[in-house]
């Protein structure tokens, strides 16, 4: 058995189609086809058939799926480290952060990592959860954390590392949040706005009409962190950002203003059967750390 041809079945299942599959891989649809029945005499069953809403996979065509992922994720993740060790590479670690997790308990625990090896390289990937499983299976990242989990591939362990509780934040001294008692003080307030995870949306703007007031109508829309953050401490604007983005940032101030009510999901997302090396233990127990500190912070703030 050919990996490639496991490669090329794993392509048609991802896109349910032939066609697709062949233009993403490069190939002519009857070599893909060709690749195909060469796996499926093999094996000697059927792993896929053609139906009106495209290919469906057949009882041991899921049952090759799953397997199929796991073997190509194992020899993606050891090609990794024989580069490490022939010096091709010096990737020795990789991980998926959310924006989210990236400017707060991902910074945190990938310093303390480093302190921990002071030899390591590491690859920080940005995305968002359907990035970050894609990458699982494919063994091209070891870890991913990220806000909400839809649809997790069974072959995706997702552990709850806590909430990552949202506050309205501007800078120190602004007369406006200073002197807020709820949201419903700043009717005028000026935003400076991105899109919030979803969910969370719904949560603000239903928060903001409870309080008799319309929901928030940006004056400034980015999804450039740095630019936000630049804007509100230069200026009278608000924003509403996460704990861990705000924290030991010279200048500026969050409070949260929905008693507790603005939160999302941290999550760990790892293959269910990758066997943890000591860089990622250490790793998943600098997060936990990291989570739960932020928790105590929350707590008392």
């Amino acid at each position: 058995m050919e990996l490639r041809d496991l490669e090329y079945f794993l392509t048609v299942v991802e896109t349910g189609s032939l066609t697709l599959a062949a233009r993403q891989r490069g190939l002519s649809q009857q070599a893909l086809s060709k690749s195909l029945a060469r796996l499926e005499s093999e094996l000697g069953v059927a792993l896929l058939e053609r139906t009106p809403k495209g290919i469906m996979l057949t009882r041991m065509g899921e049952a090759l799926l799953s397997r199929a992922q796991n073997v190509l994720a194992e020899v993606a993740h050891f090609r990794r480290d024989v580069d490490v060790a022939l010096g091709r590479s010096t990737t020795q670690f990789a991980i998926g952060l959310s924006p989210i997790a990236a400017s707060g308990i991902g910074r945190h625990a990938v310093s303390a990592l480093l302190r921990r090896f002071p030899r390591l390289v590491l690859k920080v990937e940005p995305g968002t959860a359907p990035h970050f499983v894609r990458l699982l299976l494919a063994g091209e990242i070891d870890l991913a954390v990220t806000t909400g989990i839809p649809g997790i591939d069974p072959q995706i362990m997702a552990t709850s590392l806590g909430d990552e509780r949202w506050l309205v934040v501007g800078r120190v001294g602004n007369p406006k949040l200073a002197a807020a008692r709820s949201i419903a003080d700043l009717a005028d307030a000026d935003w400076i706005f991105g899109k919030l995870p979803d969910g969370l949306d719904e949560r603000v703007d239903q928060h903001f009409m409870d309080a008799g007031i319309p929901p928030i109508q940006p004056r400034i829309s980015t999804s450039t962190s740095h630019f936000g953050m630049q804007m509100l401490g230069s200026s009278d604007m608000l924003a509403i950002l996460p704990h861990s983005m705000v924290e030991g940032v010279p200048g500026l101030v969050g409070r949260d203003l929905a008693d507790g009510r603005w939160t999302t999901p941290l999550v760990l997302l790892r293959r269910r059967r990758a066997t943890l090396t000591p860089v990622e233990t250490e790793m998943i127990d600098l997060l936990r750390q990291e989570a739960g500190r932020l928790r105590e912070m929350a707590g008392g703030g």
